[in-house]
């Protein structure tokens, strides 16, 4: 089923919901909070949302054979996070071409709407019959390419592209 036939419209001019859950139990550490490895769980689910928004589900990927590698992420945890609460995340597409999405993912708490975390990250559309990167198909293309006018009315994220460095006084 496509995206469109879902009702969910590519264009929309606001980051699209692509995952809401409670944080599960299996997700808190030693510390009492969410661990750092499973705000990417969430985020994985995220752009697993956001392959189903441009119709790369499950069935498409195989019948054409292709599929999503994940290049580079970069996480940002700016607050814990509480087994039990709600979280959602929005994404918004910053960057695309024939092959690759940038796409900025930003974790809130569903209920009171405070930023939880961020992350940004880099993704090849890939050829799985020869494991090779490859142009999405016309279809994708005209989805992503929609999402992309929509997105590119939207600021763009103050953490979008920072680098990992100390801070010097």
């Amino acid at each position: 089923m496509s995206s469109a036939s879902q009702g969910i419209s590519p264009k929309v001019e606001q980051a699209t919901l692509l995952f809401e859950s409670p944080v599960l139990p299996e997700w808190i550490d030693y510390n009492g909070h969410m661990n750092d490895a499973c705000y990417v769980i969430a985020f994985s689910q995220a752009v697993d949302g956001f392959m189903s928004l441009i119709d790369l589900n499950e069935a498409f990927r195989e019948q054409h054979s292709v599929s999503i590698y994940t290049l580079q992420s970069m996480v940002s945890y700016l607050q814990e996070v509480s087994e039990g609460q709600n979280i959602a995340i929005k994404g918004q597409l910053l960057e695309s071409d024939a092959k690759k999405l940038r796409l900025f993912l930003t974790m809130y708490h569903a209920d009171t709407h405070d930023k939880l975390a961020t992350m940004e990250t880099l993704l090849l559309h890939m050829d799985m019959k020869i494991h090779k990167a490859t142009p999405f198909l016309p279809h994708t293309l005209s989805l992503v390419e929609a999402i992309q006018a929509a997105h590119n009315k939207l600021e763009t994220p103050s953490n979008a592209g920072k680098p990992i460095s100390l801070k010097r006084i």
